[in-house]
């Protein structure tokens, strides 16, 4: 679940410039790191909730202006 939520996020033009860590527990899906901007944020967590297997995600992303 890591490796394709990792894989759908970097598909995203506006993030994958940026350096997003995805962790993974029985499909409990935690991001950490920045993102560019409040919609590339929440954006990012509703890619992960999108992924199979994926029960809920915790988005601790944190808005940095580049």
């Amino acid at each position: 679940i890591t490796t394709l939520v990792s894989a759908a996020i970097g598909k995203e033009s506006d993030l994958s410039v940026v350096k997003i860590n995805v962790d993974t527990k029985k499909g409990a899906v935690t991001l950490n790191g920045s993102a560019p901007t409040e919609v590339a944020r929440e954006k990012a967590g509703n890619i992960a909730r999108a992924v199979k297997g994926v029960n809920s995600v915790d988005n601790k992303l944190v808005v940095k202006a580049s």
